[in-house]
């Protein structure tokens, strides 16, 4: 399937590799579906994420793990079934990361995306009762 990118172009995807957000990203919540283009390899290795419906709808995704290694989380039970999740190893975790001019990185590491691979069904989830940083810095100066 074609998907168009005002940054990337046309892409030429193929539909196991859309990913669905039945409730949507923050901020975005009428925009369900994306193509997830996995370890595309700049200065650190990061996901976008197109969304299928708009051209101009990009994120950048990181592995919040390489940069935080005490990071983690109970998933709640609520979200395993919602996203039907029986095996850790269905799941990956990524984070949004934002560009602040030059080398400036951070991520949101408040509201990770857990994406259940198998499914291709995800949620963007908002952790409760923790204190991780929505602009973790992970290059240079945040």
């Amino acid at each position: 399937m074609e998907v168009h990118s005002t940054r990337l172009g046309v892409l030429e995807i193929d539909e196991t590799d859309v990913i669905r957000f039945e409730e949507g990203i923050l901020g975005f919540s009428e925009y369900k579906n994306y193509a997830w283009l996995q370890a595309v390899g700049f200065k650190v290795e990061i996901d976008l994420l197109q969304s299928v419906d708009d051209a101009d709808l990009t994120f950048i995704l990181v592995d919040p793990f390489k940069y935080e290694p005490e990071y983690g989380f109970e998933l709640s039970e609520n979200w395993k079934h919602k996203l039907t999740i029986v095996s850790e190893h269905q799941v990956v975790v990524r984070t949004i990361m934002a560009i602040k001019g030059g080398e400036c990185m951070t991520t949101n590491l408040k509201a990770p995306l857990v994406i259940n691979t198998e499914l291709k069904q995800a949620a963007q989830i908002v952790l409760e009762g923790v204190s991780y940083d929505l602009q973790h810095p992970i290059g240079g100066e945040a």
